[in-house]
């Protein structure tokens, strides 16, 4: 799930750090105190998210995530649905362990892998750049030429292990063709 950021202050006029019209992956979200929030990375990201008020974002591409789950939290007494991925989604304190520890905690690392997985799962209308196919099983980076082997054809974008630069994955089949995107 893909967002863009259309406000960045409170009535109070505190900012928050997600910046005007940068477009922001959701890693969880849920309704907290009364309120739909999303949790992403924004520009203050060390080593876990941060919740962010919906209503400062529109939705730029609403597909789930296959990660997710649905979990329940409690509210107000109240049962709450909540969407992340497995060990957020299934522990209550999962998020208060990872604020409270250390970017080495085990909560940590559970964040940084999915985060490394859904951040290439759907498409980036930023990225222009393709993988070129090397033959059926390999890809190859066209910046710095290196070549690794790849068939996978679910996630929209890959990135080189060498050179850190993603590009759009051109095995990658669109099972969403109503959302009308172009790669």
């Amino acid at each position: 799930m893909r967002i863009k950021c259309i406000k960045n202050k409170t009535l109070s006029e505190e900012p928050f750090y997600s910046e005007l019209g940068k477009i922001y992956i959701v890693y969880a979200f849920g309704i907290f105190r009364e309120y739909f929030k999303y949790c992403i990375c924004d520009e203050s990201y060390s080593f876990y998210p941060l919740w962010n008020p919906a209503n400062f974002f529109e939705i730029i591409d609403g597909c789930c995530s296959r990660y997710w789950l649905v979990g329940l939290r409690e509210d107000n007494n109240e049962k709450i649905p909540f969407l992340s991925f497995p060990e957020w989604a299934n522990n209550p304190y999962f998020y208060g362990e990872l604020v409270d520890g250390n970017k080495n905690d085990t909560n940590a690392i559970i964040f940084r892998k999915y985060k490394a997985l859904m951040d290439l799962e759907f498409p980036d209308p930023s990225i222009t750049e393709k993988a070129e196919i090397g033959d059926r099983d390999w890809l190859i980076c066209p910046k710095c030429i290196d070549a690794w082997e790849w068939k996978d054809d679910r996630d929209a974008l890959v990135k080189c292990p060498k050179c850190r630069t993603i590009f759009n994955n051109p095995r990658y089949k669109n099972e969403y063709p109503h959302l009308n995107i172009r790669i």
